[in-house]
């Protein structure tokens, strides 16, 4: 008798699977879309949704989740190119959304969801044409070029920042936070390191930021006292044609330990691990940051569209959770001596530490897919540009 039940439960769970709502999540392959993507995709599973992921050919950094189907579309970023570029871009991303509109036809999707980047252009164009409901959610403080063109019509813009500027009159937003990758979300809230004779720091900046941080940073840790190179325990990222000349600028120096890589695969036991962290000012960085509960000296990316990062950094360097220092006009010896005063003050930097979790959002992706859920049920059909 206890077979035949369990034999029924089975089979009505993989009838309530085949009934189950399909949503599109729909995304560039950068790590700064890919990742919440993923979590937004783990998210919507555990809630007993069909998930279908649509990308570009950078999407193979997606990690394939059990279950999930992944479709590659053309699509190419349209700004900063010259006008012949710009004209195969725009080839590209039409040819994608006519890949989209058959796509979308067939799998017949009860909403889609825009993580970011023109990679998403084709799947939420299609969306909008054929009046599916659309969440677009920005990771950054500033509305990305893509979302502001496809934020007309949709249900929801689900932001990480607050405020985030250049969102549309009318357009209906809700603060949800940045989705994080389950590794760093196993951190979250982790005991500030205690004092003692080592003082970790971090610096990392992606492969654009790694690259000043090589040039520019190696000076501020040289002009430090010598007692406080002594309990320097240091982790850098450096582009790999960098990492030899790095080592050398650190080799001879009584730094108590220093690694210099090009990768690690460790960052969220590192950032466990760091009393303070030098980094850019990137969405993901700055959700890190507040899900583990960590301090920083932002240096935002000067190039960021729209000047992102610095608008990204603002509310956490302004909270008390980090130190805003600008690339233009830094000053080798004036970050120096404000790192000095860091080290030697602890409790300053675990008050910091604290106020940067205060700011953690780590249930965003659940809060992205129950907003879907809501507009799903509520029967909204606010397609159509």
């Amino acid at each position: 008798m206890g077979h035949k039940r369990y034999r029924n439960q089975e089979k009505k769970k993989t009838h309530e699977k085949k009934n189950a709502p399909l949503i599109v999540v729909t995304t560039g392959g950068s790590g700064g879309h890919i990742f919440p993507a993923e979590s937004i995709c783990s998210a919507l599973l555990k809630s007993g949704y069909k998930v279908v992921f649509v990308t570009d050919k950078r999407g193979k950094a997606f990690a394939s989740l059990p279950g999930v189907e992944t479709y590659k579309l053309m699509s190419e970023a349209v700004a900063r190119r010259t006008v012949f570029h710009k004209g195969i871009a725009a080839m590209k991303l039409f040819f994608g959304a006519v890949q989209a509109l058959c796509l979308l036809q067939k799998l017949k999707p009860a909403a889609v969801i825009g993580v970011g980047g023109y990679a998403s252009f084709p799947a939420v164009l299609a969306a909008h044409l054929w009046r599916i409901p659309v969440v677009l959610h920005e990771q950054n403080a500033v509305l990305g070029r893509a979302n502001r063109i496809l934020a007309k019509g949709a249900c929801l813009i689900a932001t990480s920042f607050m405020p985030t500027k250049r969102i549309p009159a009318n357009a209906v937003t809700l603060r949800v936070g940045m989705p994080a990758r389950n590794q760093i979300l196993e951190k979250e809230n982790s005991p500030y390191p205690p004092k003692g004779k080592d003082f970790n720091l971090l610096v990392f900046g992606g492969s654009q930021g790694a690259s000043f941080f090589s040039r520019v940073f190696p000076e501020v840790l040289l002009q430090l006292p010598t007692e406080l190179k002594e309990k320097l325990v240091l982790t850098q990222q450096a582009r790999p044609e960098d990492i030899e000349y790095v080592r050398n600028i650190y080799k001879g120096q009584p730094f108590k330990k220093v690694t210099v890589e090009s990768f690690f695969d460790n960052m969220p036991d590192l950032l466990e691990q760091a009393h303070l962290v030098v980094a850019r000012g990137g969405a993901s960085t700055i959700t890190e940051l507040e899900i583990v509960g960590r301090p920083a000296m932002i240096v935002p990316l000067p190039t960021a569209a729209d000047d992102h990062q610095t608008e990204n950094a603002a509310g956490f360097c302004d909270s008390g959770a980090g130190w805003l220092i600008p690339e233009k006009g830094f000053s080798s010896l004036r970050v120096s001596e404000q790192l000095a005063e860091l080290m030697k003050n602890p409790k300053e930097l675990s008050i910091a530490a604290a106020q940067s979790y205060s700011r953690a959002m780590p249930k965003a992706a659940q809060s992205v897919v129950d907003e879907v859920k809501k507009i799903i049920e509520n029967g909204k059909q606010e397609g159509g540009l």
